[in-house]
């Protein structure tokens, strides 16, 4: 359970061009990670959930 531990947001990058460019996303999906306002972790293309939940409680 992250709950509490992690906030998740979606960015539309077509709609939020600006946003793509200042975070350099080139690949759809892009998973970010920021602890403390600065990136600290980031992972592009999809992946199964159990893939998912492992790289999240990794990085937080």
């Amino acid at each position: 359970n992250m709950q509490g531990r992690a906030i998740f947001a979606k960015v539309d990058t077509q709609a939020n061009p600006g946003t793509s460019q200042q975070f350099q996303i080139r690949s759809i999906p892009s998973l970010l990670c920021f602890k403390g306002g600065k990136e600290s972790a980031r992972q592009a293309g999809a992946m199964p959930q159990q893939a998912l939940t492992q790289w999240v409680h990794q990085v937080i």
